[in-house]
């Protein structure tokens, strides 16, 4: 048999393929039907473990993985239809889109809680958020949550991640214990100076205080001038501050340039982070919900059962549903060794019918799930 022969007989299974997957679409939607008529939930673990088992059993061992593989996907495809059919008045359809119409309006000359002092990124980030707020400063990423939870603050602004350096896992946790809302975003660009006391050189360092994962960001310059050592802080304006104070000649301070000015301190050498593009993102987060009219971007926390392709099922929703996902970020689950806690963003907005869909039928299928918010985020700078 020749190419083209093989290739007519590939089009000639293909249309037999076709008709049949027709067929069994149809069928999927009497049985969701009789699902919904009866209360049942879509996802059958004993039913489609048999059905994988008697695939298995039914072809050549050669073929055995790949069939499987096949018959897993057309069984995605068999549940996304038959949410789409028994999503109307489902549950979580329905509290999805109630929490969207009790969303609020920004707040006016807000009062923004930050970690750090004057100079930090996030006060950076927070100025280009609410550039009519009213920012005050906190010890700790966790003080922040604090503030807001106490009353202190409308708004806080934390990292989430880099570019360069990746998560910022100590606020995923925080995220996940107190689950407030996220109401804004925006990717800083984010370039790092080394500063010194009036009257040092670059020669003269051998310490530089600042926080681990600005550090990671400029790891080719430490390497090249090894002879500097870290010493870690809580904040890249803190160190500023501390080395202003310190006076020591022997001491730098890892930060923005902003703080050159605030804290009278020299520039040894700027733009010493690995790339040009460096940027960091930053969350607004506030105990309610706001959804802007040009939101971009949804949040989400949830946990999965400890059970194989569990993922793969719910990862398989958003492809069904044409929705782009642009981070996913596991944590730890306290409560349970071992399991793990997702956070997953993506493109969307919940005015969207298909993306209310989606949502409501994560709502009703996993065991943890929040809502995290619908926000807008800009596009990094060039």
């Amino acid at each position: 048999m020749n190419l083209d022969e093989a290739r007519k007989r590939i089009d000639n299974i293909d249309a037999q393929l076709v008709k049949l997957f027709e067929d069994r679409m149809n069928a999927v939607l009497e049985v969701a039907r009789y699902k919904k008529e009866n209360g049942l939930v879509v996802f059958d673990a004993a039913r489609e473990e048999a059905v994988l088992a008697r695939v298995q059993s039914s072809v050549s061992p050669a073929l055995a993985d790949y069939a499987v593989s096949f018959w897993q996907s057309l069984m995605e495809l068999s549940k996304s239809l038959e949410r789409r059919t028994m999503a109307t008045g489902a549950p979580g359809i329905q509290k999805i889109r109630e929490l969207a119409a009790c969303a609020k309006k920004p707040i006016a000359h807000p009062r923004v809680a930050v970690q750090g002092v004057a100079g930090a990124y996030a006060h950076q980030a927070a100025t280009q958020l609410y550039p009519d707020g009213d920012i005050s400063f906190v010890e700790r990423w966790a003080d922040v949550f604090y503030a807001l939870r106490d009353g202190n603050c409308d708004y806080g602004v934390l990292p989430v991640e880099n570019s360069n350096a990746g998560s910022v896992s100590e606020v995923y946790d925080l995220m996940q214990k107190f689950r407030f809302y996220i109401v804004k975003a925006y990717p800083l660009p984010v370039k790092h100076c080394l500063l010194g006391v009036r009257g040092a050189s670059l020669h003269d360092i051998r310490k530089v205080c600042t926080i681990p994962i600005a550090f990671m960001q400029c790891s080719d310059f430490f390497k090249k001038h090894h002879r500097i050592t870290q010493l870690p802080v809580t904040n890249t304006a803190v160190a500023a501050q501390y080395i202003a104070r310190l006076g020591d000649k022997t001491c730098a301070a890892l930060c923005s340039r902003e703080c050159a000015q605030l804290y009278g301190l020299d520039i040894l050498a700027e733009n010493i982070q690995q790339t040009s593009t460096n940027c960091t993102r930053f969350i607004s987060i506030s105990c309610h919900l706001e959804i802007p009219d040009n939101a971009n971007k949804i949040s989400l926390l949830f946990t999965l059962p400890h059970v194989t392709g569990s993922l793969h099922r719910t990862l398989a929703h958003f492809a069904h549903h044409g929705l782009n996902l642009t981070k996913i970020e596991s944590r730890p689950n306290p409560d349970k060794n071992f399991e793990y806690v997702f956070y997953l963003d993506l493109t969307g907005k919940l005015t969207m019918p298909s993306t209310a869909e989606l949502l409501g039928t994560l709502q009703d299928e996993l065991l943890v799930f929040h809502f995290l918010g619908n926000y807008y985020e800009p596009k990094p700078e060039a």
